[in-house]
This record gives C-alpha cells, sequence and structure tokens, in this order.
C-alpha cells in the first residue's frame, strides 16, 4: 500500500472554535487536525476516508505480524509450508458426503 504523509498540524480549543470553518476545510484536503486545551490533546479531526485508510492499515499490518510468528514456528519445528490443497485437504476432513 502506498501511503503519503500525513500532515498534521495542533491547535488550541479556542482557535479551533474561531478558525472552525477553515480547519474543515483543511480536513476534507486530507489534514489531520489535532485539538488541545491546557496544552492537553482532546481531540482530533480527520476525514472518514482517513480513519477507513488508518483501520485497514492496522488489519494488514497485524496480518503481516501473524505470517511473520508462524513462518518463525514453520522454521524453528521443521514445518513444510501450508499449501492451498493441503487446506481444502483439512476442510473436507471429517464432512459427511
Amino acid at each position: 500500500m502506498n501511503v503519503m504523509p500525513v500532515q498534521r498540524i495542533t491547535i488550541g480549543s479556542f482557535d479551533a472554535k474561531t478558525h472552525f470553518s477553515e480547519l474543515l476545510r483543511k480536513v476534507a484536503e486530507g489534514m489531520i487536525v489535532d485539538i488541545t486545551k491546557n496544552g492537553k490533546k482532546i481531540a482530533t479531526l480527520q476525514s472518514p476516508h482517513r480513519i477507513n485508510l488508518s483501520e485497514a492499515q492496522k488489519a494488514a499490518d497485524r496480518i503481516k505480524f501473524r505470517r511473520a510468528a508462524i513462518e518463525q514456528k514453520r522454521e524453528k519445528y521443521g514445518l513444510e509450508p501450508v499449501t492451498q490443497e493441503m487446506i481444502k485437504e483439512w476442510k473436507n476432513y471429517g464432512r459427511k458426503y
């Protein structure tokens, strides 16, 4: 997946209230806006599209991590790689025909 660098800004809550329409325009353009109050982050504005991409990236990362863990165990115990044919056999094993 080709991911572009994320532009991110931080703004205080008072300024966010004052410039809200401008912030919404920036969010629509793909920027992420962190809103702070008394120096602590209290909210993040980002487009729903970006959130969906973020969730997809997290899922892809989990799959990559699990594949690597399985590969390490396979190598450690000297097991052969799992093939599509093996998976089909396992699915059919024990089925009533």
